[in-house]
């Protein structure tokens, strides 16, 4: 297995431990829900499994994002390095798809394509990519923000207020009705090659940045807590306990492509009490040294977990049916290969220039192709 891994944030790290381990633990039990999280076994009937997943497992990146945020860059450079990082793997990989959807299937090219530029969930067809273009938004928004907010010199403690502030907004904004009539919605859609009926959401999913840069922004003012991150069993134990029966008592949950955030203090805190509790199992599963390589690589392959595992398990559970009877026996399988294949993707795109340079962050090839002998030789 190549230690040369890229995450979600187009961040690559080119041996397992180059960066704080706990943290690409977190990531790889974030991909790994969201892979879950898109499995027949949960999605299927949008139950209690589902809810606790989508509660808190897209504020996490959101959050780890913050994290990693550096803004002593200019503005040009930080832009540019996370479109290549971030929007180039989206656009390669959905024109090629467009590409066969058009030959094969006589899709629109023009709605296909408008849709792929509006770049919302609604309007592309593999819809867990909405995430990509939207991250890449908020993080510019931050950035920004951040550029802005130095001028005054707010300490972490203001930007934590001032998240909390972002998120509410956000929320209201993600709830507000959009004057549009049902015949405007429907030629709207047309024209965006999306099959729904209704709001689409703004383009890049801009609708949502309040509550997507509120996680980024307090993920950057807490960086050196979560960087120096240990685990404590009485905060631990307390945060499970408050987790499990805020989702008893009120059973909420969140669902960002949906535009779905339900009650605002629930919510907010069941996603704050599951980013913790990931970072402190995430920091206990260090000891586990079998499980924490398997994780961290993981965690380090985000980016091409989340852009192919949900088109790769609905067909392998359309495969299996043909085979197999027992649905959760499919869904296990679907979930396995959801994983496995995306990972043998990406070491196979390490080892293919042309595919690297689609792919792969510029800056980086050169880097990863360094480590990836040097691994190889171990």
């Amino acid at each position: 297995m190549s230690a040369d891994t890229v995450d979600a944030d187009g961040n690559h790290s080119g041996a397992i431990f180059s960066r704080h381990q706990t943290i690409d633990i977190a990531k790889g039990l974030g991909i790994f829900l969201v892979v879950l999280g898109h499995n027949w076994m949960v999605a299927h009937e949008h139950g209690e499994l589902f809810r606790v997943i989508f509660s808190f497992h897209m504020p996490l990146f959101f959050f780890l994002s913050g994290v990693f945020l550096k803004e002593s860059r200019r503005l040009s450079d930080f832009a540019f390095t996370k479109a290549d990082a971030i929007l180039k793997p989206y656009i390669v990989v959905l024109l090629c798809w467009g590409l066969l959807r058009i030959l094969l299937s006589g899709v629109s090219w023009s709605a296909y394509l408008s849709g792929v530029i509006y770049a919302t969930g609604n309007t592309i067809e593999w819809v867990p990519l909405w995430y990509l273009p939207h991250l890449f938004l908020s993080l510019l928004f931050v950035f920004v923000l951040l550029r802005i907010t130095g001028s005054f010199q707010c300490g972490n403690n203001s930007l934590l207020y001032l998240s909390l502030a972002m998120l509410g907004a956000g929320v209201l904004v993600m709830h507000t009705e959009w004057p549009f009539s049902s015949e405007t919605l429907q030629y709207w859609n047309r024209l965006l090659n999306d099959s729904q009926d209704y709001f689409p959401g703004l383009p890049w999913s801009a609708d949502l940045i309040g509550v997507s840069a509120a996680f980024i922004l307090a993920g950057y003012a807490l960086k050196e807590h979560i960087v120096h991150f240990c685990f404590h069993r009485i905060y631990f134990l307390a945060a499970l306990f408050c987790f499990v029966i805020l989702h008893i008592l009120f059973d909420e949950t969140m669902d960002l492509h949906m535009r779905h955030y339900g009650q605002f203090w629930i919510v907010s805190a069941q996603a704050i009490l599951g980013i913790y509790l990931t970072l402190s199992l995430s920091f206990l599963l260090q000891r586990c040294h079998t499980a924490a390589r398997i994780l961290a690589y993981i965690g380090g392959s985000t980016l091409f977990i989340l852009i192919f595992h949900s088109w790769i398990e609905w067909k392998i559970f359309s495969l299996c049916s043909k085979y197999m009877q027992n649905d959760d026996l499919k869904a296990f399988v679907s979930l396995f290969f959801g994983l496995l294949l995306p990972l043998l993707l990406q070491a196979m795109v390490v080892r293919i220039p042309f595919l690297a340079r689609c792919l792969l962050p510029s800056a980086k090839r050169k880097t990863s192709r360094t480590v990836l002998a040097i691994n190889t030789d171990q």
